[in-house]
């Protein structure tokens, strides 16, 4: 009978179907969840702050990605135009973020991106992070490789002179897609659940190709450590 009713079900209905699961899902967890935050006063720094900044996290995350919010401040989420984002773009709007469709690509793709609209999609969060809203970004890009920061997200700090702050989320439960690229995870409510602030990082605005480079190894490894330590804390 369930399979039935999904069949008949739009496929747009379906998506949203799907997102409001992952919803109740993920308030779920957050509420069954010990929390501890680390770096809490980097987060506080760009909430009471009045301008806008970028949010920065490794896509296996993003299930968690509505927690990482911060009060008194918007969003706009950069997600593929690929029809695999749609469940992606329904989760975002149903938890209160914009949508900008458009992605980079991962150093496994083709270059010469024909469909991803990037150009415009690079442009429109330039004017949302002008207007104050800020932007959330994946550092790593579908196909990956997964822990590789793209440098799209380093030039768009230079150009809107927003500072990036690298967040990590795990959970002491957790399970994970292993087939998938990034090998995505799933978390499990109950325990604790650990979010980690990393200090902002900025982009000089001359900053030459040499100097994007280090920076985008600097976001790479800030993620990283990022991770690194909210698992130790879960091991604790």
């Amino acid at each position: 009978m369930k399979k039935v009713l999904i069949e008949r079900l739009p496929s747009h209905a379906l998506i949203y179907v799907i997102a409001f699961l992952m919803k109740i899902w993920m308030c779920f967890v957050v509420l069954s969840c010990r929390k501890i935050v680390i770096g809490k006063e980097h987060a506080e720094a760009m909430q009471n702050g009045d301008d806008s900044y970028i949010k920065a996290m490794w896509h296996r995350n993003i299930l968690m990605a509505p927690l990482s919010m911060l009060k008194k401040k918007s969003y706009a989420s950069l997600i593929t135009p690929h029809e695999d984002g749609e469940v992606g773009v329904a989760y975002a709007l149903i938890s209160g973020f914009k949508v900008v469709r458009g992605s980079g690509t991962g150093s496994s793709h083709d270059k010469k991106p024909k469909d991803k609209k990037g150009a415009a999609a690079f442009r429109k969060l330039l004017r949302y992070l002008s207007d104050g809203t800020c932007g959330w970004i994946t550092a790593d890009i579908p196909p990956g490789p997964k822990f590789e920061c793209g440098k799209g997200i380093i030039v768009l700090s230079r150009l809107s002179q927003k500072p990036i702050m690298a967040t990590a989320i795990r959970t002491q439960n957790e399970a994970y897609i292993r087939k998938s690229w990034d090998q995505f995870i799933i978390h499990k409510p109950f325990g604790k659940l650990v979010i980690a602030y990393g200090k902002p990082i900025y982009v000089p605005k001359d900053a030459d190709d040499e100097m994007i480079e280090a920076y985008r190894l600097k976001l790479e490894k800030n993620l990283n450590e990022l991770h690194e330590k909210a698992e130790n804390l879960l091991k604790g």
